[in-house]
């Protein structure tokens, strides 16, 4: 599969997060050009984020990660980032770039892509605009159930 099959897959995990009323984040872990596992965010724990869930996932399945590929429906987090950093993977795709989503959605106002070209390991941190639409579709309509007072809780 390619990488935008693959990230089409973390895209339908983020609407499957909007329909479970979670954040609208997906990821998932591909090594050897198959699935080890696919996530969703969780609602009640604020850092088990889609990425660090499949991260865990993923290390718990095959140790550390080197060789494998974190596709994520939008930019990750400095937590995330940092998580798939340590835990070995060195290729990161995503679809949504931060710069188009509302800046609450992350922690701070570094640029993830400086903290990567300064990491003593090079990693691939690849954004795929072609998908970018398709997964902004997903967070907005999650930020209009929102807005509507929708509460997952």
């Amino acid at each position: 599969m390619s990488d935008e099959e693959f990230l089409k897959l973390a895209i339908k995990q983020s609407e499957l997060s909007v329909e479970q009323g979670r954040f609208p984040a997906g990821a998932l872990i591909v090594f050897k050009n198959q699935i080890i596992t696919s996530e969703t965010s969780d609602t009640h724990n604020g850092y088990q984020h889609a990425e660090c869930k499949a991260i865990d996932k993923a290390f718990q399945k095959i140790g550390k990660l080197t060789n494998t590929t974190l596709y994520a429906s939008m930019e990750p987090c400095l937590m995330c980032l940092m998580r798939a950093y340590w835990s070995g993977i060195r290729r990161i795709v995503y679809a949504i770039g931060r710069n188009d989503l509302n800046q609450q959605y992350y922690e701070g106002l570094q640029d993830n892509r400086k903290i990567v070209e300064n990491l003593n390991e090079s990693v691939e941190y690849l954004q795929i605009p072609e998908l970018e639409n398709e997964a902004l579709k997903i967070v907005r309509i999650w930020e209009e159930k929102q807005k509507n007072g929708f509460n997952p809780d």
